[in-house]
Protein backbone atom coordinates (compact mmCIF):
# COMPACT_ATOMS: atom_id res chain seq x y z
CA UNK A 1 0.00 0.00 0.00
CA UNK A 2 1.17 3.50 -0.85
CA UNK A 3 0.11 6.07 1.73
CA UNK A 4 0.41 9.82 1.21
CA UNK A 5 0.20 11.78 4.44
CA UNK A 6 -0.88 15.36 3.87
CA UNK A 7 0.19 17.57 6.76
CA UNK A 8 3.12 17.82 9.12
CA UNK A 9 4.83 14.64 10.25
CA UNK A 10 5.42 16.06 13.69
CA UNK A 11 3.68 14.54 16.67
CA UNK A 12 0.79 12.17 16.10
CA UNK A 13 1.08 12.07 12.30
CA UNK A 14 4.71 11.06 12.61
CA UNK A 15 3.71 8.23 14.91
CA UNK A 16 0.97 7.15 12.49
CA UNK A 17 3.45 7.08 9.60
CA UNK A 18 5.83 4.89 11.61
CA UNK A 19 3.00 2.46 12.36
CA UNK A 20 2.05 2.33 8.68
CA UNK A 21 5.65 1.69 7.62
CA UNK A 22 6.02 -1.03 10.24
CA UNK A 23 3.02 -2.73 8.67
CA UNK A 24 4.53 -2.61 5.20
CA UNK A 25 3.11 0.60 3.73
CA UNK A 26 5.22 2.87 1.57
CA UNK A 27 4.72 6.29 3.10
CA UNK A 28 5.24 9.66 1.42
CA UNK A 29 4.45 13.04 2.88
CA UNK A 30 3.31 16.44 1.63
CA UNK A 31 3.05 19.49 3.87
CA UNK A 32 0.06 21.05 2.08
CA UNK A 33 -2.86 20.32 -0.21
CA UNK A 34 -0.99 21.89 -3.14
CA UNK A 35 2.15 19.85 -2.43
CA UNK A 36 0.03 16.69 -2.34
CA UNK A 37 -1.58 17.54 -5.67
CA UNK A 38 1.84 18.25 -7.19
CA UNK A 39 3.13 14.88 -5.95
CA UNK A 40 0.15 13.08 -7.46
CA UNK A 41 0.44 15.00 -10.74
CA UNK A 42 4.11 14.07 -11.01
CA UNK A 43 3.24 10.38 -11.03
CA UNK A 44 4.01 9.58 -7.41
CA UNK A 45 0.77 7.71 -6.92
CA UNK A 46 -0.92 6.70 -3.70
CA UNK A 47 -3.56 4.20 -2.70
CA UNK A 48 -4.79 6.32 0.21
CA UNK A 49 -4.52 9.93 1.35
CA UNK A 50 -4.37 10.53 5.09
CA UNK A 51 -5.10 14.25 5.51
CA UNK A 52 -4.81 16.51 8.54
CA UNK A 53 -8.34 17.66 9.30
CA UNK A 54 -7.06 21.23 9.78
CA UNK A 55 -6.26 21.46 6.06
CA UNK A 56 -8.78 22.36 3.34
CA UNK A 57 -10.12 18.87 2.65
CA UNK A 58 -12.96 20.19 0.50
CA UNK A 59 -10.51 21.94 -1.85
CA UNK A 60 -8.36 18.81 -2.05
CA UNK A 61 -11.30 16.55 -2.88
CA UNK A 62 -12.60 19.03 -5.46
CA UNK A 63 -9.17 19.22 -7.12
CA UNK A 64 -8.89 15.43 -7.16
CA UNK A 65 -12.30 15.15 -8.83
CA UNK A 66 -11.51 17.89 -11.36
CA UNK A 67 -8.28 16.14 -12.33
CA UNK A 68 -9.91 12.67 -12.38
CA UNK A 69 -7.63 11.38 -9.63
CA UNK A 70 -9.49 8.66 -7.75
CA UNK A 71 -7.91 8.08 -4.35
CA UNK A 72 -9.79 7.63 -1.06
CA UNK A 73 -9.29 10.45 1.43
CA UNK A 74 -9.26 9.78 5.15
CA UNK A 75 -9.30 12.81 7.44
CA UNK A 76 -7.30 12.53 10.65
CA UNK A 77 -7.18 14.67 13.73
CA UNK A 78 -6.06 14.56 17.30
CA UNK A 79 -8.71 13.10 19.57
CA UNK A 80 -12.34 12.74 18.68
CA UNK A 81 -13.35 16.23 17.52
CA UNK A 82 -16.93 15.59 16.41
CA UNK A 83 -17.30 18.93 14.63
CA UNK A 84 -14.10 18.41 12.61
CA UNK A 85 -15.13 14.86 11.76
CA UNK A 86 -18.55 15.95 10.47
CA UNK A 87 -17.03 18.77 8.40
CA UNK A 88 -14.48 16.39 6.86
CA UNK A 89 -17.12 13.81 5.95
CA UNK A 90 -19.38 16.51 4.47
CA UNK A 91 -16.40 17.71 2.42
CA UNK A 92 -16.10 14.23 0.93
CA UNK A 93 -13.66 12.35 3.14
CA UNK A 94 -14.48 8.65 3.31
CA UNK A 95 -13.77 8.48 7.01
CA UNK A 96 -12.45 10.38 10.01
CA UNK A 97 -9.80 8.64 12.07
CA UNK A 98 -8.98 10.16 15.45
CA UNK A 99 -5.31 10.00 16.32
CA UNK A 100 -4.47 9.51 19.98
CA UNK A 101 -2.70 12.31 21.78
CA UNK A 102 0.92 11.70 22.56
CA UNK A 103 1.41 10.81 26.22
CA UNK A 104 3.02 13.60 28.18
Amino acid sequence: MRLLIVGSLSGEFGAASKIAMARGAKVAQAESVEAALNALRSGRGADLLMVDVRLDIAALIQALATEHIHIPVVACGIGSDTRAAVMAIRAGAKEYVPLPRKPT
